[in-house]
């Protein structure tokens, strides 16, 4: 079985070169499943709107992962409840809807999705991520298990991938937009990349405009940031497992410049 996994979808650019280039890649890679993070993929790089939803879901992305923009547009409230295939944090503390994992099956094997958020430099309210990731993984039935780890720090990523190695096949990280070249099986169980990247315009400040970045770093104003122009890049990995065990046989970073 393989597994395409797409970098945090960032805005206006990001979105049209997902929905441009996903289907090649999936065919081009022979892909069995899609699985992006979404939750940068509307206006101003926050949240996911409906109609951006169905643009994905067209371009051939089987399941969708969130992050801490998940609620930055509201509207995504309306729809959130009445899909199966995206997760927002499950370890969210207070009441929020979505779902923060999801089980589904695939060629008759039971597959858990889990969307998991940091603690570290993420300023959000969160119960412990290692205690959540046990909880969740230790009371469900299934074959194969993915985590998206969608966090700042990268020992926090690493650390609690190396935790659930016996348990999750996958562990992905999301949030940071900059690909790391860390990508391994880790413990012989788990494909692990600490970040897998972005889709969006590369040279950004992770897909937003220069300048308004730079100057809320230099004076603190907090001007909206603006989506950036220019060249794309699709940043992604492929995980290949072995279809009788589901163990993973390889992990290999994308980077695709249309």
């Amino acid at each position: 079985m393989k597994i395409l996994i797409v970098g945090d979808i960032y805005g206006k650019a990001g979105k049209n070169a997902a929905s441009a280039y996903i289907p090649h890649m999936k065919k081009e890679l022979d892909v069995d499943l899609v699985i992006a993070n979404a939750e940068n993929t509307s206006e101003g790089g926050k949240s996911l709107i409906k109609e951006d939803y169905d643009i994905l879901k067209a371009s051939g992305v089987d399941y969708i992962t969130m992050g801490n923009h998940t609620f930055r547009n509201k509207s995504i409230n309306e729809y959130i409840d009445d899909v199966n295939d995206m997760v927002r944090p499950s370890n969210l503390i207070g009441t929020y809807k979505g779902k923060g994992y999801i089980n589904f099956e695939y060629q008759g094997k039971k597959i858990l999705l889990l969307n998991l958020l940091g603690e570290t430099f993420m300023n959000m309210e969160v119960e412990n991520p290692f205690h959540h990731a046990d909880q969740v993984l230790d009371n469900n039935e299934y074959d194969l298990a993915i985590v998206d780890f969608h966090a700042e720090a990268t020992s926090e990523k690493i650390v609690l991938a190396n935790h659930i190695s016996d348990r999750a096949a996958i562990v992905f990280g999301t949030h940071t937009h900059i690909q790391t070249a860390d990508e391994r099986i880790l413990n012989g169980t788990t494909a692990y990349i600490t970040d897998v990247g972005m889709t969006g315009v590369f040279d950004s400040a992770i897909g937003a405009n220069f300048k308004e970045v730079t100057d809320r770093i230099m004076t603190g104003k907090s001007d909206r940031f603006k989506e950036a122009e220019g060249k794309v890049r699709i940043n992604a990995v492929l995980v290949t497992l072995y279809d009788n065990t589901l163990k993973p046989m390889s992990i290999e970073r994308i980077v695709f410049n249309p």
